[in-house]
């Protein structure tokens, strides 16, 4: 299949130009007069490449390029800028309008052709490459949903055999059993988590009630924190909290952060949660009573598979692919993550995300 050159220009004579040179080299062309008709030309059709005049009437190559990387649909297409203007402030600014190369006119044969060539077949390698990931990331997402169903009978099944074990070491076995299916299942969830939150799937953003958000991820770790006699203490303002954002990406962070600090604190002890406005954003902090992170090992805290030395307090299952997931999660929302260790002790990892406008 012919790769299709969509030519914008306000001269005839160079549109037929050009034209006549991409044709006869194979490739298709279509042509536009102005930023606007290159516009509403792409709305019909889309081009491989953009060969593009930066100086025309009505809507100028700069002004088309811009509008051609804020639509989804189109800002993948390369765009070539034509021009004879050769001041760098020129070229930056259409790099900066989301150019990948320029040619001066008057234009070489040669030199076009050279550097369509190139651009078309980095886009085809981007677009291989793309291929590729989505292949990979769909074959692991069904391999991860097809390994939950023996889980889950794992799971039954040994719950039910520590229940009518004849003796202590029977129950004991079906224990280890129960403990192996849960890590595999913790696994699973956290590498889908990694592989959503290194992808586009679920960037959306939009407005919603932050502290709704953390009051329903406290229930939910309610039993845990339980377990082992933890309080959760919350210093949250009793009104709404308008926050711009991924709801679930802001959810699935809090949770992480709340079940981390449940795993590694002591029995006994108080998690406080709390929030704290700044300029133009919420600041959510969970500080712990543990024993915090080693100097040496903090800076490990937010990489994938990295290894620390403390361990949960009650043999509790973990990957520590979780706060690699939450910063992941926070930046694909313009928010940011982190973790402060005061000198008291203890640890307070936060989470800073944006404030709905006008909040």
């Amino acid at each position: 299949m012919k790769d299709t050159i969509l030519i914008v220009d306000d001269t005839p004579t160079n549109l037929q130009l050009l034209v006549k040179v991409l044709s006869d080299c194979g490739y298709r062309t279509l042509v536009a007069e102005d930023g606007a008709a290159a516009l509403e030309q792409s709305a019909e059709e889309l081009p491989d490449l953009i060969l593009m005049d930066v100086m025309m009437p009505n809507m100028d190559g700069f002004e088309a390029c811009r509008r051609f990387k804020q639509s989804v649909r189109t800002r993948d297409i390369p765009v070539i800028f034509m021009t004879a203007r050769s001041e760098i402030s020129d070229r930056l600014t259409g790099f900066e309008a989301g150019a990948v190369d320029y040619v001066i006119k008057p234009f070489q044969k040669e030199e076009v052709l050279a550097r369509i060539s190139t651009h078309l077949t980095l886009l085809k390698q981007k677009r291989a490459l793309g291929d590729l990931a989505e292949q990979r990331s769909r074959f692991m997402r069904v391999a991860a949903h097809d390994l939950r169903n023996p889980l889950t009978v794992i799971a039954a099944w040994s719950e039910l055999g520590v229940a009518r074990a004849p003796n202590q070491q029977v129950a004991e076995i079906f224990e280890k059993i129960d403990r192996a299916g849960r890590q595999m299942k913790v696994i699973i969830e956290d590498f889908l988590a990694l592989q959503m939150a290194q992808g586009d799937v679920g960037r959306e953003k939009g407005v919603f009630d932050l502290r709704a958000v953390l009051q329903q991820a406290i229930e939910q770790q309610g039993f845990s924190a339980s377990a082992k006699e933890i309080q959760i203490e919350q210093r949250l303002p009793e009104r709404p909290l308008p926050a711009l954002g991924n709801l679930a990406h802001t959810h699935q962070i809090f949770t992480n952060y709340l079940s981390n600090a449940i795993k590694f604190s002591p029995r006994c002890t108080t998690i406080l949660i709390s929030i704290l406005p700044t300029l133009s954003a919420w600041r959510i902090e969970v500080q712990d009573q543990g024993p915090g992170v080693a100097r040496d090992e903090r800076s490990k805290l937010f990489v994938e598979f990295a290894r620390i030395s403390n361990k949960p307090t009650a043999g509790e299952s973990s990957t520590r692919l979780g706060l690699a997931i939450v910063k992941n999660l926070a930046e694909a929302q313009g928010g940011r993550a982190g973790a402060d260790f005061p000198d008291s002790g203890g640890s307070i990892f936060w989470l800073e995300i944006p404030m709905a406008v006008g909040n």
